[in-house]
């Protein structure tokens, strides 16, 4: 067709106006959904692998303080004319150990939230807890009446010993009291987290600790890897002595028998990590985070992503408490992400939660999955990894369990050594 350039009226806007409609006037006024965490960084006692930023409860009462300082962060953020048009979609409260608080406290925390953050329709709360007896029934019972949905109980094992060996600081008859406390409270749902990878875990071990677990019925079993940071009690003892760890094979060996168990028992695999009797209890915070939603974090050392930045809170509680209290947000570093970054997040984050969709990758980005990443696809289809149909990329249900090592091929050159070389096929 050949080409006829006229000199016709002038390009003054794109779209045209004539697209614009009354219905969509209100839509000019939403607030954005953000996903909220608020880090309580205070434990009984830092288990030898922990890597989080906590603080050691020694008997003194540094959370009056601290609690004290993260009212006075909320009220900062809310001067924030970003922060101004969010409502909150989702709300998480992590640790260290939430239940560490007292009623009154949480109650101070979360109105002073809901000041700032007008909760969406689809609301959801979720709240750490530790099998304790910090965890009453009167905390309980407070948290399910602020609306609390979701409890992720900290499990970790159902062995004493292996708890003990871990320095895990409760006993399983602990487990035992404070699921009844919670299950008396009547919240909607109750995750349980299991870690695999622990010190003197054994096939018996492990097979025992999912069988108790699948007894009490949870809605929700996720499987944690553990991992040696630097900064645990954990790393020192591995540099001593690498033999005590269990060998990765044996490692990936309790997760698949884990998950085989679990889906012969009702359960289904959601995500990277996690296992759900229904859909309706899949926890939609991490869920909405891997999809790439923005998160704002706040406390101590908390990490956030918010309009295209990545940003995190300084660690360091002194600093943390002088800041705020000089008026000022605790950030102490950031990282701006570029396009190529924002893409790239989309579909690593996306893989956690086991596919990318491709609409949703057409409207975010202007382009179709396979004209952004055509040699990764190809790869991982041709390999049997993935699979590419109209709607999804999808993960092979048999690599489920090594979706973060597929999640990683997408990672720029610089970042990864192909990682697909540690995924071992199944004979």
């Amino acid at each position: 067709m050949e080409l006829s350039l006229k000199r016709e009226t002038f390009v003054t806007n794109y779209p045209p106006y004539s697209v614009m409609q009354t219905k969509h006037v209100a839509s000019i006024w939403e607030r954005r959904p953000v996903n909220v965490y608020v880090h309580l960084p205070f434990c009984p006692k830092r288990c030898h692998y922990c890597y989080y930023r906590v603080e050691e409860y020694k008997g003194k009462d540094p959370i009056s303080k601290y609690v004290e300082h993260l009212l006075k962060e909320i009220e900062l953020l809310a001067e924030r004319p970003e922060i101004q048009t969010c409502s909150m979609q989702t709300l998480y409260f992590g640790g260290g150990t939430p239940t560490m608080l007292s009623a009154e406290q949480f109650v101070q925390i979360v109105e002073a939230l809901e000041r700032v953050f007008p909760k969406t329709q689809d609301f959801q709360f979720n709240v750490e807890v530790r099998p304790g007896a910090e965890a009453t029934q009167e905390k309980l019972n407070t948290l399910k009446q602020l609306g609390v949905h979701r409890i992720s109980l900290g499990v970790q094992s159902m062995n004493d010993t292996i708890l003990t060996a871990n320095g895990r600081n409760h006993k399983t008859e602990t487990f035992y009291k404070t699921y009844d406390r919670i299950r008396n409270a009547g919240f909607d749902w109750v995750n349980c987290d299991l870690m695999s990878g622990m010190l003197h875990e054994t096939d018996d071990t492990w097979k025992y600790s999912l069988e108790l677990l699948k007894e009490c019925n949870p809605e929700n079993i996720t499987i944690y890897k553990m991992e040696v940071f630097f900064n645990t009690k954990l790393f020192s003892a591995v540099r001593r002595n690498p033999e005590i760890l269990i060998s990765h094979e044996t490692e990936a060996k309790h997760f698949r028998g884990a998950r085989n168990f679990l889906e012969s028992n009702g359960y289904f695999m959601c995500n990277n990590a996690t296992f759900a009797t229904d859909h309706k209890y899949i926890d939609r915070h991490r869920q909405n985070v891997q999809y790439g939603g923005d998160m704002v974090g706040i406390g101590l050392s908390s990490h956030s992503y918010f309009q295209g930045n990545m940003y995190q809170n300084t660690s360091d509680m002194k600093e943390y408490q002088e800041v705020v209290a000089g008026g000022k947000l605790p950030i102490s570093r950031s990282y701006k992400l570029s396009q190529k970054d924002q893409i790239t997040r989309h579909v690593v984050m996306s893989l956690k939660n086991l596919k990318v969709s491709r609409s949703q990758f057409v409207d975010n980005f202007g382009l179709d999955l396979t004209q952004v990443f055509p040699d990764e696809v190809r790869r991982l289809t041709s390999e049997g990894f993935a699979h590419l149909d109209n709607e999804h990329l999808s993960i092979d249900p048999e690599y489920y369990d090594f979706a973060d090592d597929v999640a990683r091929l997408f990672y720029p050159m610089e970042l990864h050594n192909d990682m697909l070389a540690h995924i071992s096929r199944k004979e």
